[in-house]
């Protein structure tokens, strides 16, 4: 999986030179185009990475996420205002009842809906899975989540 290096809005104000021209293809926002896998982010839309970390606090003491890894429409870059945010949540420890553990996360995801707007659509993951996809019910979802994905936490 590729590790992409993650910068929060304030890293990158801070990089910047406020008296440097801007570039004219930047002067109208509704103009500008989409560079790599991000997009311009207006005023009323919300930062991915920063819903999915309040859900990694909402995570936090109920369980044992090792790593979040955004994927799908999200992680290539091709999707809509309306898409969700697929996130596979690795998990250490024994493997556990996916769909009680799936059903408990989606609670924890409608908070983030509520806080943020955003829909985060969970994929727990079990470490023994993750590095063994074979043992996993859909082999073929963990190689595209290792090849699209964009790992934004890790413990």
């Amino acid at each position: 999986m590729k590790e992409k290096k993650s910068y929060s809005l304030s890293d990158l104000v801070a990089q910047c030179d406020p008296n440097a021209p801007m570039p004219e293809e930047l002067r109208d926002w509704d103009q500008a185009t989409p560079v790599g896998l991000e997009r311009v982010v207006m005023g009323d839309q919300v930062d991915i990475r920063e819903a999915v970390l309040v859900f990694r606090e909402k995570l936090l003491g109920r369980f044992d996420a090792v790593e979040l890894i955004l994927f799908g429409s999200r992680a290539r870059g091709d999707y809509h205002d309306e898409s969700d945010a697929d996130v596979a949540v690795i998990l250490a420890g024994q493997s556990g009842d996916l769909v009680d553990t799936k059903l408990a996360m989606a609670r924890l995801a409608f908070d983030v809906l509520a806080e943020t707007g955003v829909l985060i659509q969970a994929l727990p993951v079990w470490e023994r899975e993750w590095v063994n996809p074979k043992v996993y019910s859909n082999p073929e979802l963990l190689h595209n989540v290792a090849q699209d994905g964009i790992v934004l936490w890790r413990a």
